[in-house]
């Protein structure tokens, strides 16, 4: 039977153990550095179970969306079940000034992962070696293979072409929330992984039995500043530009200077990898996680630029640009047949201005849909972008002085599309009512929804279920109307009596050009209450008004959503299936978001009696 110095001599070959006492040789077998990659693969084995976990959910959605599923979709178990995983899906705290909190889904995923990290770090014991030379301390090398094994997902969930998003059914965006959240637990392990070799490396003297030492320095200072160890060199070069990555993408730092925060944000990384790289020198099997890093992370890349290659080189598109009311800017390209584009309602393009900022890409909502209604002269080639921009900064002064000039066109490098109701297999036309919420410039995912929708009940098409559109738009200056007004037109004249069109005016713009914001009041079917509500006068000219199939009804006030969703909830007929699609601010989103799941919580608890059946809910967001 092997004694206790042979086991750990065999153990741990890499530490001359004739002087060690019996004590620390069977120190050394309790959680020994050699068995240390246990903790980055538990750390992968539990992140692909997650992902694992929700691909099977997400591929029982879609199976529960045929035909063959009709019956169980009919039942109340399955109601409520669907009901309940869409209330912690949806629901979300409110804001706490800048601090912005994800859906209660979110947190709850994130702070179950953390516990398990947290739990496991700590519960294992010991946390110190009883000297230096006994060997490293357990607890730095259990948090340094924990960060190990969560590094590949930090980057595979950042990747605009994202594989775990193509498992899960989500689109890159909802996955930034995740990339984030492991980033903060990244630095938390680095951190606890940089403190024992302090706490140990100062508080011990190293010997100067070899006349190496005359100084009497601590073992941490001789390492570094006589032996010259790259790990700790390394190590904190590292630490510095992780720190910067974490820190710097906190919203009001990111949002003050975006283009300054991204490029620096490519570089932090870039630095932050190959002082990583350096630090681990092939110690266990660390290099592995960083060859599988490299791999999934670049295999996104080369797909993304291999995709963008093949549809720009086909055909560069150009943009016609022009400016609208209100700050608004829209831009219309032409795309050949067969340059490869493609995209569905909801979607986005990362669009590069090259007259106007070449080195730029800036994330917009495609307008319109692919295709649009029969009788249409149109061609599918048809892409339209509306956004508002800023007149001082950024982007903005230099498209509205193209816009200005003789030539009011700029050639456009697309990335995408990515997003929309495509990338989560969600098909609203199996509602019986659909709600298309938006806030200002928001209404780009909403048209979009309405006329791929729209054209899809025009044209009969089977399993289309929608019998009612509504469409909500705040905005500041009613002026806005003219950014959708003729696209409105046309995708509505076909719709009759199908779509209610509601423009809630929340501001005025007064000679001076100060905006007077109206005083918040809930609003649409408050029985005695009375509000400032005019149907929209039509146009006299004929060559206008034989395009204006539907007129807005305006409404000068800021609706309350919390209470507007849940009464028009309670007006419709029994058992209907209703789809909401919301696009806008933050604080617009939050609360469509909070009046949806308290209605998915009564689905859920069974309150719903002899109301509605469903409520899915989609929502895109100026910020991510």
């Amino acid at each position: 039977m092997a004694t206790i110095f042979e086991k750990a001599a065999r153990l741990v070959p890499r530490h001359d153990t004739s002087s060690f006492t019996p004590a620390e040789m069977a120190e050394m077998l309790i959680d020994p550095y050699e068995k240390a990659p246990k903790y980055a693969k538990a750390a992968v084995g539990v992140l692909c179970g997650l992902v694992a976990l929700f691909g099977l959910a997400n591929l029982l959605a879609s199976v529960c969306r045929t035909r063959i599923a009709a019956p169980l979709r009919r039942t109340k178990a399955y109601r409520r079940t669907v009901a309940f995983y869409r209330y912690v899906e949806t629901s979300q705290p409110r804001a706490i000034g800048w601090c912005r909190f994800p859906t209660k889904g979110v947190i709850l995923i994130a702070v179950l992962f953390y516990l398990f990290v947290v739990v496991w770090t700590f519960a294992q014991t010991p946390y110190y070696r009883s000297r230096w030379n006994v060997g490293s301390p357990p607890l730095a090398i259990r948090t340094g293979m924990l960060a190990l094994g969560c590094f590949p997902f930090i980057l595979a969930l950042g990747a605009k072409v994202n594989l775990i998003g193509f498992i899960v059914g989500a689109s890159h965006e909802k996955l930034q929330v995740f990339h984030q959240w492991l980033s903060w637990l990244f630095l938390f392990l680095s951190l606890l992984h940089t403190f024992p070799f302090v706490v140990q490396g100062t508080r011990e003297i190293r010997p100067n039995t070899d006349g190496r030492n005359p100084n009497h320095l601590s073992q941490l200072e001789w390492s570094w500043h006589v032996k010259h160890s790259v790990y700790y060199w390394s190590g904190i070069a590292a630490l510095v530009p992780l720190a910067w990555l974490c820190f710097a993408s906190l919203a009001p730092i990111r949002r003050a200077a975006y283009e300054c925060f991204k490029w620096l944000h490519l570089v932090s990384a870039i630095l932050f990898s190959a002082f990583f790289y350096i630090h681990c020198n092939a110690l266990l099997t660390s290099w592995h996680y960083i060859w599988a890093t490299t791999a999934v992370y670049f295999t996104s890349v080369l797909i993304r630029f291999a995709v963008m290659l093949n549809r720009n080189g086909r055909h560069i598109a150009r943009g016609h640009i022009e400016v609208l009311p209100d700050h608004a800017v829209r831009v219309t390209a032409r795309l050949p047949r067969d340059s490869g584009h493609a995209w569905s309602a909801g979607q986005h393009y990362f669009v590069n201005f090259v007259k106007a900022r070449p080195f730029e890409s800036h994330p917009y909502t495609i307008a319109n849909a692919p295709w649009r209604d029969p009788s249409s002269s149109e061609t599918p080639d048809k892409l339209v972008l509306l956004f508002r921009v800023s007149p001082t900064r950024g982007l903005g002064p230099r498209l509205l002085s193209l816009a200005n000039s003789s030539s009011p066109s700029t050639p456009l490098l697309l990335d995408g599309p990515y997003g929309g109701l495509a990338a989560y297999n969600r098909d609203f036309s199996r509602h019986d009512v659909v709600i298309l919420i938006a806030g200002g410039a928001g209404i780009s995912a909403c048209t979009s929804v309405l006329e791929e929708l729209g054209g899809r009940i025009v044209r009969g098409e089977p399993g289309v279920r929608t019998t009612r559109i509504m469409l909500w738009w705040m905005v500041r200056d009613e002026s806005a109307k003219e950014w959708v007004e003729a696209q409105l037109a046309e995708s509505t004249r076909y719709l009759k009596d199908k779509i209610d069109l509601r423009l809630f005016v929340t501001g005025e713009t007064d000679r001076d050009g100060v905006v007077n914001s109206t005083a918040s009041s809930p609003s649409l079917d408050t029985g005695d209450e009375k509000l400032e509500v005019e149907e929209e006068k039509p146009v006299k000219s004929t060559c206008c008004s034989s395009r204006r199939a539907k007129q807005w009804t305006i409404e000068r006030n800021r609706p309350d959503l919390l209470s507007l969703l849940p009464r028009r909830f309670d007006s419709l007929p029994p058992d209907t299936s209703v789809g909401i699609v919301s696009c806008g601010p933050v604080s617009l989103t939050t609360d469509v978001r909070s009046a949806v799941a308290a209605r998915q919580w009564r689905i859920a608890t069974g309150k719903e009696v002899g109301g509605l059946s469903e409520v899915e809910l989609h929502t895109e967001e100026f910020d991510w």
